[in-house]
């Protein structure tokens, strides 16, 4: 299950808000179910011609999974089209955050305390990287997650996020093996104590 009933309880009454960012740009907050599909190709558009990639995997139209029904979005948009786009989800053990299965045995012990809040599927268009889009996604949703009760929250980053996340505060617990979507680039474990 995604979302416990309180916390459920709290993001709803969180959902859908907009704020200005500069440049004419706005982040959108909540959940957007009438936009999946939308934020789906978007994550495929935005990784499709990246190196290290799946080709396969990428070739595909949408990508979107089970989470993204009950998980808190963010989008940031310009003139209406999405340039970035990340995702928050709650679990009530491990075994529902995604990439768990990636994890070794010593990993486990590590998140007990449930729920656990895992940050996910952070794409930003590359022609609009530089502007500090993933830094502002990655403060939402730790503040989200802090601010509904979370203690604990997951991070599966690739290599070029290591450092900010270690500047957010997560702890770097180990690389794991590379997932299928993405063979050739280093996949991490992070965690962060709320």
């Amino acid at each position: 299950m995604n979302t416990l009933p309180d916390f459920f309880d709290f993001l709803v009454m969180e959902r859908n808000k907009i704020k200005s960012l500069p440049d004419g740009f706005e982040i959108h907050e909540g959940y957007f179910p009438e936009r999946m599909e939308e934020i789906g190709r978007f994550r495929i558009r935005a990784w499709r011609n990246e190196n290290g990639i799946n080709p396969t995997f990428f070739s595909q139209e949408v990508w979107i999974d089970s989470l993204d029904k009950n998980a808190h979005h963010w989008i940031i948009t310009k003139e209406k089209v999405i340039v970035a786009a990340a995702r928050l989800s709650f679990h009530e053990c491990l075994e529902e955050v995604p990439y768990a299965d990636f994890l070794h045995d010593e990993h486990r012990p590590l998140f007990q305390k449930s729920p656990i809040a895992s940050i996910n599927r952070l794409v930003v268009d590359p022609a609009f990287r530089g502007r500090g889009f993933a830094r502002i996604l990655d403060n939402e949703r730790i503040n989200l997650a802090a601010k509904a009760g979370s203690k604990i929250m997951i991070a599966f980053p690739q290599l070029s996020r290591l450092v900010h996340l270690q500047k957010l505060g997560f702890n770097l617990i180990s690389q794991l093996e590379n997932i299928p979507e993405m063979p050739e680039r280093p996949f991490f474990l992070m965690k962060l104590d709320l």
